[in-house]
């Protein structure tokens, strides 16, 4: 015979997918296309079998037979795999050296603006509302003084501590790596990433509204301690911040990129910035995601909105149609945070605010009046015009265009103009009935994973977190 002829054989591997096997035609290695791709997986920070099969989207056991020259050639749809996942890590890198998260180390604090959202931008919008009876919780928070104001709420009697403990308990159990009975893991997030599987997915973070963030540091500690406990990164995690406060989103991205910061491999982790007005601008800041540019099942998004901006936003239909269809993908997950409907409703906080009487302000209803106050004051001052007389209330609706969900109320937050003897309403603050809440979302092709109250320092049940899978389209109505 003239020689012998190599042949490719399938035989099953562990989770029955078929493992190239071939006997050598030259011994010794791999062949130079696959040293290639070795070589270039080694600059790229990927060296050991498990991360270059991670990273090809194939089996340990291919990798040991690239590496031993029995298999010298890779078929075309993985030829095309990985050169998608070369081009992908490449992208990252890129990404990585424009974004300069290690700034924080020099003092330097990048963020990025979106058109329509500028602090100008928002005195143009602002001038053009105060004429309506509507204004809106994005103007509270974009100038400093309301960024301070807000922060001085939450130091007084917010129970900060509380709301805090609760979003660290669930992503403890949600972020779950362990094995369930079934075989899968114990943590719907976990589970999302592919960790009960063989291809391990990528995560951006997309946080709407994250304030100081306090919480969205929580939830990059959770994912430290996911890789640790499966002993290995993702191939990639994204933490996204969008808020319109420059004042906020300034000393949320600093707390975060300290923490990530921290780590060995932090070209794996991205932490971004954008000042986005993300209730009624374009939201173009998604195409900077890297779940935007890889294919669909490569990488999962988390779109966290926590503490009650929910609840804050003008119309929850119109912001889950319009707004979270475009960040939440069929497949991605959701993360609310939500107030409770109270039991009696006369015990919720907001309600002793609804009688005021001549007594003396506590200090942090003080904090909300000038939280309320400051866009007025700006757009005065703007125009050269002295300051009016007004006054902050509270009022409580129900089932009109302001509450629509059913069984929900809403303290609208309305600032009174007394010589004009009108109201802007400046904040909706609203409460839910929790399986009225999950029942609404799920009509909406949102599938609850996992729900859980959190209790006050009295113990009352004041929030709500629930976690949800976007299962499709939302239906047109």
């Amino acid at each position: 015979m003239g020689g012998e002829t190599m042949r490719s054989r399938r035989t099953p591997d562990r989770a029955g997918e078929g493992v190239e096997s071939a006997r050598p035609s030259r011994p010794g290695g791999p062949s130079q296309l696959l040293e290639l791709f070795f070589a270039t997986c080694a600059e790229l920070g990927v060296e050991s079998d498990r991360d270059v099969a991670a990273l090809a989207g194939v089996s340990v056991e291919n990798v040991a037979n690239w590496r031993s020259g029995a298999v010298r050639e890779l078929k075309p749809y993985k030829l095309a795999g990985v050169k998608r996942a070369l081009a992908g890590r490449i992208a990252q890198l890129k990404d990585r050296a424009s974004l300069m998260d290690s700034t924080v180390h020099l003092k330097l604090r990048p963020l990025e603006i979106e058109e329509g959202s500028s602090p100008a931008e928002q005195q143009r919008k602002l001038r053009d509302r105060v004429h309506y009876d509507y204004v809106g919780h994005q103007f509270l928070y974009a100038e400093a003084q309301g960024a301070l104001a807000w922060e001085s709420i939450i130091r007084s009697g917010y129970e900060q501590d509380s709301w805090l403990r609760g979003v660290r308990d669930q992503a403890r159990l949600w972020f779950d790596s362990a094995r369930d009975a079934r075989g899968g893991c114990r943590g719907p997030i976990a589970e999302a990433l592919g960790l009960d599987s063989r291809r391990l997915r990528g995560l951006d973070v997309i946080s709407l509204g994250p304030g100081e963030g306090s919480k969205e540091c929580v939830l990059i500690e959770a994912l430290h301690a996911l890789e640790g406990s499966i002993g290995q990164p993702l191939p990639w995690q994204t933490m996204a911040l969008v808020d319109v406060s420059i004042s906020l989103l300034v000393r949320a991205a600093t707390s975060a990129r300290k923490l990530v910061g921290e780590r060995e491999d932090l070209p794996r982790t991205h932490v971004l910035a954008f000042c986005a007005d993300f209730e009624e601008g374009p939201l173009g800041f998604v195409n900077r995601l890297p779940t935007e540019r890889y294919d669909a099942d490569a990488g999962r998004r988390l779109v966290c909105v926590l503490g009650n901006v929910f609840g804050n936003v003008r119309d929850e239909e119109h912001f889950l149609r319009e707004k979270l269809a475009r960040l939440v993908r069929p497949g991605d997950l959701l993360w609310l945070e939500v107030g409770l409907r109270a039991d009696p409703l006369s015990s919720d906080p907001l309600y002793a605010l609804l009688a005021r009487t001549d007594r003396q302000e506590t200090a942090a209803e003080t904090n909300r009046r000038l939280l309320l106050e400051g866009p007025y004051r700006a757009w005065e001052s703007a125009l050269g015009r002295s300051h009016a007389r007004v006054e902050m209330r509270l009022t409580l609706r129900e089932d009109d265009d302001a509450s629509r969900i059913p069984g929900s109320c809403n303290f609208c937050h309305d600032l009174w103009l007394v010589e004009e003897r009108r109201a802007l309403t400046m904040l909706y603050s609203r409460r839910y009935e929790l399986a009225a809440l999950t029942r609404w979302l799920e009509a909406r092709g949102y599938q609850l994973l996992r729900q859980q109250s959190v209790a006050d320092s009295k113990g009352r049940p004041r929030v709500a977190h629930l976690l949800l899978r976007r299962t499709s389209e939302p239906e047109k109505r």
